[in-house]
């Protein structure tokens, strides 16, 4: 087996000698001629709340003195052999004498490793392989948060524990944790930001006097995403981000039982978000989401001094049409008939028919003249074609040709899709939360994100910016990228030291309900079925195998 032991341990360590000739190598005498130490059983008298559960490989340890713990951060940790550290308890580091194995016993509190020795001349003490924190060990209260702040849940480090034989914190453990320090931690870091971030955005949209700093309303961006694909998602995340810089500024979680189906969670998460953001003081100027026929009545009819624009994004990332066997991209379509809408010069062009009369006027088509060779090698489509029907058709959509006066400021939600890809990392939809879990794993993410929108360019020590070549898998052609710096995470250690400071209030209780954090949240029934379990027999009786 193996343990986790800081690398400069601040707190005595019994044992570190080979023999009695060298009882004064090692850390100083003096560290251990002081009273016993902290014992398995040994709690703060002001958290009568933490009983840490134990496994001892001897005799029953009795209650002996808690020593006061030294107020600092985490230290580093290494992994070391449990028989590594059980070999250094043979001799006594104060006089020499040798320590019997009867007189040896080790416990495990979680994650930390307990040795009480006792050597032959009567020194005795009590070795721990972290140091505590009010009582708590550190390395118990470092691992779930840990886990937790990097996206990581309690079954991958328990499965990952087991197969290295390491000792772990259990599923209790974790949880109680969780919910005593984490989650409170978690969203007062988020809502301190979030102030920040409201606040520079109502500096912006508050009239000046001064013409050098017009008044800028915020412009947003709403898209949502679902826990699960198709129509039985049981969670929804509404996001709301700023155009300008890209940060998200609100989030709305919503449960399938809040709304009629699961379609209708969006709308629902969009309504909430966004009278929420109004209700702050926010004078929203633009909104942009997707043509979702719920949101684009509650728009008209609710907020109709919000200009509703349509996400140019959603609209072109249809699936392809196929022209002559040639992939076209709507996107592609979609541009260059927004450059030519009400007139028929695209599907046109596309035939080699450049010119046309209108009205008995004569009209051409705006690019320049093709040459004889560009005309050679272009495939041109046939008038009479199936592909030039299925094109014609694609752009001359009466829906599209309506939905393109919402579409002028030419404003998408890409980087949301890029924040719904960075939360996989912290809510995997292949796997359960609660919804107090979801919700500040969801305000995870926002931190991490909002951290690391503005990227950094990598440049070179004459201040030339950095790129690198890319072969594209799609086209087969050597494109330049950008070089960026690596992401930072400073608001994990942020987290880390609220953590830790939260802890050593004697305020908050371990495992009590006031511990908790007391967030506002939607009455919510237990499950999400809408008629009572019935027994379980009657299921087994009329349980049949689709095989």
């Amino acid at each position: 087996m193996a343990v986790a032991v800081p690398e400069e341990p601040s707190y005595s360590v019994p044992v570190a000698v080979a023999g009695p000739s060298q009882s004064t190598t090692g850390y100083p005498s003096s560290e251990f001629e002081s009273s016993s130490q902290t014992s398995v059983e040994a709690d703060d008298p002001g958290d009568d709340s933490f009983q840490p559960e134990t496994t001892s490989s001897g005799e029953e340890e009795e209650e002996e003195e808690e020593e006061e713990d030294d107020d600092e951060r985490f230290t580093g940790k290494v992994l070391v052999d449990e028989e590594r550290i059980m070999s250094l308890f043979k001799f006594c580091q104060v006089c020499g004498e040798a320590i019997l194995d009867t007189n040896v016993h080790k416990f495990y509190t979680g994650a930390q490793l307990k040795v009480k020795w006792q050597c032959n001349g009567g020194h005795k003490d009590t070795w721990r392989s972290s140091p505590d924190v009010r009582g708590m060990p550190e390395v118990n209260l470092q691992a779930a948060a840990s886990v937790l702040f990097t996206g990581g849940t309690f079954t991958e480090l328990s499965e990952w524990s087991k197969a290295m034989k390491l000792h772990m914190i259990g599923t209790t453990t974790f949880h109680a944790i969780q919910k005593a320090y984490l989650h409170p931690a978690i969203e007062a870091l988020y809502q301190q930001q979030r102030n920040e971030l409201l606040a520079r955005v109502f500096q912006k949209q508050a009239p000046e006097d001064d013409d050098m700093w017009p008044q800028q309303l915020p412009q947003l961006l709403g898209d949502a995403r679902c826990d699960s694909p198709g129509f039985s998602a049981k969670y929804c995340h509404y996001s709301f981000m700023l155009d300008d810089t890209k940060e998200i500024i609100h989030t709305e979680l919503v449960q399938v039982t809040e709304a009629s189906s699961s379609v209708m969670m969006e709308p629902k998460g969009f309504k909430r978000g966004l009278t929420v953001l109004l209700g702050m003081g926010l004078d929203v100027e633009v909104i942009a989401t997707d043509r979702s026929p719920s949101i684009r009545k509650m728009m008209r009819i609710e907020h109709p001094e919000i200009k509703h624009e349509f996400d140019i994004w959603h609209t072109a990332k249809g699936p392809f049409i196929t022209t002559c066997g040639f992939p076209v991209e709507p996107v592609r379509v979609t541009q260059s008939y927004c450059s030519s809408a009400g007139c028929p010069s695209f599907t046109m062009c596309v035939c080699d028919e450049h010119t046309w009369t209108e009205d008995g006027n004569t009209y051409r088509c705006c690019h320049l003249p093709i040459s004889a060779d560009q005309r050679r090698k272009t495939k041109w489509l046939k008038s009479d074609s199936a592909s030039f029907r299925t094109l014609a058709s694609l752009v001359q959509d009466g829906r599209l040709l309506k939905d393109l006066g919402q579409m002028g400021l030419f404003m998408h939600t890409g980087e949301l899709e890029v924040f719904h890809s960075a939360l996989l990392k912290y809510m995997p939809k292949r796997q359960h939360f609660s919804y107090m879990g979801m919700q500040e794993r969801s305000h995870l993410a926002i931190m991490d994100h909002n951290e690391n929108i503005v990227k950094r360019r990598q440049a070179t020590t004459t201040g030339a910016l950095r790129h690198k070549r890319v072969a594209c898998r799609r086209s087969g052609k050597w494109v330049i990228q950008k070089i960026y710096k690596p992401r930072t995470t400073d608001f994990r250690h942020r987290l880390m030291d609220m953590v830790y400071e939260r802890r050593q209030d004697p305020d908050v209780q371990y495992k009590a309900p006031t511990s908790s954090l007391d967030q506002p949240q939607p009455d919510l029934p237990p499950n999400i079925a809408q008629t009572p379990a019935p027994p379980l027999q009657e299921l087994l009786a009329r349980h049949m195998s689709r095989l």
